[in-house]
């Protein structure tokens, strides 16, 4: 068996965060199509996926190619989030919206290789710039700028050296 075609299969059986992203890329597929029965078999993945990872990742989310999850355990991103190429995301991360009735809606933006650790709550209409840290359990509320670092509740900017 050629290297290529075993790499596929090891990652398919025993890589957590592969399994993850293919079940989430195939489920945004079929919710996209035209087809009734398509989206309600997208449905259905997405329900197993919160079943065996408690992840919630909503199907109107955009994931770029590279984005990784370490341990993909209790992870929710919301509707309309952005999350960039090569991002890592530990377990119970959250990216979604402020949750205010009265203002619209509005969902985080993350750059490109960005590391977001366990537990750290991103909220609302936020931009995280390329190659920003968000630390453990940091509540970020406000921009970060590329290159720089958040931690703490509420989070604290730093530039990274």
């Amino acid at each position: 068996m050629d290297k290529k075609r075993s790499n596929f299969i090891y990652s398919f059986l025993f890589n957590p965060s592969y399994r993850l992203l293919l079940n989430y890329r195939i489920s945004k597929k079929l919710y996209d199509s035209k087809f009734i029965i398509f989206k309600l078999v997208a449905f259905y993945l997405k329900n197993q996926l919160y079943l065996k990872r408690s992840c919630q990742i909503s199907l109107n989310a955009t994931l770029e190619e590279g984005v990784f999850f370490p341990h993909p355990i209790n992870i929710v991103i919301g509707d309309n989030t952005i999350v960039g190429k090569n991002t890592t995301i530990w377990q119970g991360v959250t990216l979604g919206s402020h949750g205010h009735n009265a203002q619209k809606k509005s969902y985080p933006i993350i750059g490109e290789n960005v590391k977001i650790f366990a537990g750290a709550k991103i909220i609302g209409n936020i931009k995280i710039g390329d190659g920003a840290l968000i630390g453990a359990n940091a509540v970020v509320l406000k921009d970060v700028p590329a290159f720089h670092t958040a931690v703490g509740v509420p989070a604290r900017i730093f530039k990274n050296k």
